[in-house]
């Protein structure tokens, strides 16, 4: 939505925000100045000053992404450029902590066959409205500019394009885009948060197989801490030496944004917190 009416900040936020709402929900908008995990923690712990209120942070963004990894029934399940992971969060495994219990349940129940095909329906219809937006000149680059190179390969110079690429012999065949179902994918998986960006196919899949990640980011451990969180992210490369995506963040980031889930109940949230603090009776 358009901006809605001005909220006061903080004595010395520096951030700047946009109000508005999804669905029935009121949100706010921080605009990061930066990447990292140091920015975003700078900027929530600011927000979290100015709108103490705040039940739900979804962190919405981009990431690079494993494409292939092991899938739940012994087969090798792919990722391609384009898909969006909801990151799960609840594991003992997951360095950043449990969140709070609310936001397991919301993503247990988007898990379900039909909640995912619900969300993958939404994001294919906002992916249809940005691209008859003519400021934001959104088209989908079709899966020739989808390219994924050998882990060992390195390109000349990082960042090339994917014209300057000298790629003959060093593709690796994708079997979903051979199928030609370019609708967006909804995974559910850990990625990783790092300090730097990730830009080695070797060291990624290395790091992959070790913590059973699908991709790699830079933002979600500064904000985890401050605000119960779900971490949203749109596959934007290959966490190689490859230049992200002609798709544009831009994009990614508002399909990720509007196909988010509306459903949280922060009441029942709270109905659920103050029954487990009770004493129990005698």
């Amino acid at each position: 939505d358009d901006d809605g009416p001005p909220y006061d900040k903080a004595a010395g936020d520096p951030n700047a925000y946009s109000t508005g709402a999804v669905g029935r929900h009121n949100v706010v908008l921080a605009h990061m100045p930066g990447i990292g995990k140091a920015s975003a923690a700078a900027v929530a712990a600011n927000c979290r000053a100015s709108f103490p209120n705040i039940k739900l942070a979804l962190i919405v963004g981009v990431c690079g992404v494993v494409p292939f990894r092991p899938g739940s029934s012994g087969e090798t399940a792919e990722t391609v450029l384009g898909n969006v992971i909801f990151v799960p969060k609840d594991t003992l495994l997951d360095v950043l902590g449990r969140p709070n219990t609310g936001i397991p349940a919301l993503l247990a129940k988007l898990k379900g066959l039909r909640s995912r095909k619900m969300l993958q329906g939404k994001m294919a219809g906002y992916i249809d409205v940005l691209y008859s937006e003519p400021e934001l000149a959104a088209t989908y680059p079709g899966i020739t500019q989808d390219k994924l190179f050998k882990a060992t390969y390195r390109h000349i110079r990082d960042g090339m394009s994917y014209e300057e690429c000298a790629y003959d012999g060093e593709l690796v065949p994708r079997t979903c885009l051979e199928q030609g179902d370019r609708q967006p994918t909804v995974h559910f998986s850990l990625i990783a948060s790092g300090d730097t960006v990730m830009k080695s196919g070797k060291d990624r899949d290395d790091i992959a197989r070790e913590a059973g990640v699908i991709g790699f980011e830079m933002e979600s451990a500064g904000v985890w801490d401050i605000f119960p969180c779900v971490v949203i992210k749109g596959a934007c490369d290959y966490a190689d030496s490859l230049e992200e995506w002609p798709l544009g963040n831009a994009v990614l980031q508002r399909i990720t944004m509007d196909g988010s889930p509306p459903t949280f109940s922060m009441e029942q949230e709270e109905r659920q917190t103050r029954l487990s603090e009770e004493p129990e009776s005698p």
